[in-house]
């Protein structure tokens, strides 16, 4: 086992660290992330408040992602070749402070609200990941291109095609990145940029999310996203398979 990935399973498995709390533990509610072939086998919760948001919502992450190859000193989220690449999946938890008094996704009637159920990855992946590691303004890509909402017994789904942010990118490139998510990903092969590869890259990702609320202004969601290729749809659908039993009856 490599020393990066020691350290990635390490920062992993302390959080949330010292002053934050996982407020869905907190109200029994468990988010189990199977391990499956090809993940690091380690879980992050991550707490962001409303000021972190910058939305009338408070946000749990549960999550895990690639692993770290024999020799690489980087997660496979970093590899353009890979599956893995830009791959989360798991869990978010979603505490809302909307004046109307409804759960995050949800209307004032009940009905669904698919876009605002989406604001929730755009955030995670502009903001949370590549904003975190670095990413200017200017490349934050993160574009629903097609959607499909579903309902599957008492989950709202949406079917999801988007454009997002790269976390690959130069380190030189990087603007104010914090540095402690380097702890978890690791620093980016210098290898994985050849050709002509740009910093923070739009990629093109396809995925599914499950949501429904569990508690007053409380909303639970899993799923994933994974790159629109063969093989990362092979992937995205051997992680909806590990999923559904561990969701399908909460």
């Amino acid at each position: 086992m490599g020393l990066q990935r020691q350290l990635a399973i390490m920062a992993m498995n302390a959080t949330p660290l010292p002053g934050k709390k996982n407020f869905l533990e907190e109200a029994g509610l468990a988010t189990p992330v199977p391990a499956i072939p090809g993940s690091i086998g380690a879980v992050a919760h991550e707490p962001f408040l409303a000021f972190d948001t910058k939305r009338p919502m408070d946000l749990l992450v549960a999550f895990t992602i690639g692993d770290f190859p024999s020799g690489v000193g980087c997660s496979e989220y970093f590899n353009p070749h890979s599956p893995w690449y830009n791959v989360f999946y798991g869990a978010y938890g979603v505490r809302s402070y909307k004046r109307n008094g409804s759960p995050w996704g949800f209307k004032r009637d009940g009905r669904p609200d698919v876009d605002e159920m989406l604001e929730v990855p755009q955030l995670d992946y502009n903001f949370l990941t590549a904003g975190e590691l670095g990413c200017p303004a200017s490349r934050m890509c993160f574009e629903v291109l097609e959607v499909a909402p579903g309902r599957e017994g008492p989950w709202h789904t949406a079917d999801v095609a988007c454009l997002i942010p790269s976390g690959l990118h130069r380190v030189e490139d990087a603007e104010a990145p914090d540095l402690t998510y380097y702890a978890v990903f690791g620093v980016p092969e210098e290898d994985y940029l050849a050709g002509g590869r740009e910093s923070y890259e739009p990629v093109r990702m396809r995925g599914r999310m499950y949501w429904r609320p569990v508690a007053e202004r409380l909303t639970l969601v899993w799923g994933g996203l994974c790159p629109d290729t063969p093989d990362g749809q092979r992937l995205m659908h051997t992680i909806i398979d590990a999923m559904t039993p561990l969701y399908a009856v909460r």
